[in-house]
């Protein structure tokens, strides 16, 4: 998949939130698109206390490993960060969200910066 259509998928999804800083996440492979979702202002019953660190609200990489429908082993997830004009912004995830990251399979974590390149990649 190009890394272009993600990242307007993941852009998309960040407009959906209704929090104040926008934040949306695509989980993929080689072949599609496997899961998508934002950050919200809720608690997630299917969580683990171990990955919820700030109760009343769902970041987007857990949100959308949580909406998967399959094994996410060997799997990609971006992560976005949109200010008010749509711009990117750094969305470099949580210690936590890292560690649920990881606990699931995901290899390779793409996440929005500032500035060109505007991504980076972090291989776990």
């Amino acid at each position: 998949m190009k890394l272009e259509t993600l990242i307007s998928l993941a852009v998309e999804e960040a407009k959906k939130s209704e929090c104040s800083v926008k934040v949306g996440c695509i989980i993929f492979d080689k072949k599609r698109i496997l899961s998508a979702g934002f950050n919200e202002m809720r608690n997630h019953k299917k969580l683990h206390p171990r990955f919820q660190r700030w109760k009343g609200s769902v970041h987007a990489e857990v949100n959308t490993i949580l909406s998967a429908k399959t094994d996410l082993t060997n799997c990609s997830l971006l992560v976005i960060r949109i200010n008010k004009k749509n711009e990117l912004r750094l969305s470099l995830p949580c210690l936590e969200c890292m560690k649920y990251i990881e606990h699931v399979g995901i290899k390779r974590v793409f996440y929005s910066i500032s500035n060109y390149p505007y991504i980076q990649e972090i291989k776990l």
